[in-house]
């Protein structure tokens, strides 16, 4: 172990986590030769390809799967230890954060969490990413993200959570729906075509999940990206959009459009708020995770 570059192992992370000789060299800023020699070292210290090559693709090899955990849990606690021990000043800090934001959440998180950073810290900055669900814990664990807010998901005994809000979903419809009178009924919610947001290209959203185990089904006639897009096409159409009563009560201040009770007892949506257990004891997480948890009392606007 005396003998092995501990940065070798930050490289190998950059590898497996961007899949991209190139890309890794420019999420740590090196040259593609150096990474290209740190592989190299790597595969000498593991007797292992580590990576191969696939369709444009490095694909780790059985080795690196089975080292990757372990791997990124010790980048984690480096990252972690070097960070407790140091006092974190809120309003001189230039620290940036990484939490992975559902891009349904940005509307409704950023606006107050950022009012607030910018009165608290004016010098921080946030990134607000995506991330796979199921990489989730991996991306704590490594440092990637430091936190991250979405629906409550299965998670190990490393990864701590915090119930931020329940909500409900709702529905969306443009104003003077003419199959829409004083309020959306069963029969007319599954007769009319639906849009999903979503950047999958394909699988069953939390709604129709939700249906098809009450025997239900809808049809969809849209699937896009965004909200935004979502919304421009409910204003000329008759289609509806079924999401979270927190963000549909922000659009509906801003487009043509109508928020409806969901006409099905669906299950509420707990949202929380995830980060590692070797963050906890970070001052400048702790401050994050603060303000987030608190962003919805001292902010005029609901999360």
């Amino acid at each position: 172990m005396m003998k092995i570059d501990l940065n070798l192992f930050t490289v190998f992370n950059a590898i497996y986590t961007e899949q991209s000789l190139t890309r890794a060299a420019e999420v740590l800023n090196l040259t593609q030769p150096a990474i290209s020699h740190a592989l190299k070292r790597l595969r000498e210290v593991f007797a292992d390809p580590l990576f191969q090559r696939q369709n444009n693709r490095m694909t780790p090899t059985p080795v690196a799967k089975n080292i990757v955990d372990d791997i990124q849990q010790a980048l984690g606690l480096l990252n972690a230890s070097t960070q407790v021990s140091q006092q974190f000043i809120a309003q001189s800090s230039t620290r940036l954060f990484k939490v992975s934001l559902h891009e349904l959440l940005e509307s409704s998180y950023l606006p107050p969490l950022m009012r607030n950073i910018r009165q608290f810290a004016p010098k921080v900055s946030l990134n607000s990413v995506r991330i796979n669900r199921a990489d989730l814990s991996l991306m704590l664990a490594s440092g990637d993200i430091d936190l991250a807010v979405d629906i409550l998901l299965p998670v190990g005994e490393n990864i701590y959570h915090h119930r931020l809000q329940q909500d409900k979903a709702v529905v969306l419809a443009r104003s003077h729906h003419p199959q829409i009178t004083e309020k959306l009924t069963r029969q007319t919610y599954l007769a009319q075509q639906h849009i999903i947001v979503s950047s999958r290209s394909s699988g069953l959203s939390l709604e129709d999940f939700e249906l098809s185990r009450l025997g239900l089904q809808r049809q969809v006639g849209l699937r896009c990206k965004h909200h935004f897009s979502a919304c421009r096409v409910l204003e000329t159409s008759d289609m509806l959009l079924t999401l979270p009563k927190s963000v549909a009560t922000i659009l509906a201040t801003r487009f043509a459009v109508q928020v409806y009770n969901l006409p099905i007892d669906l299950p509420s949506i707990d949202l929380h708020l995830y980060w590692h257990k070797n963050a906890d004891r970070d001052p400048a997480n702790q401050w994050l995770r603060s303000l987030i948890i608190n962003c919805r009392n001292i902010s005029q606007e609901p999360l």
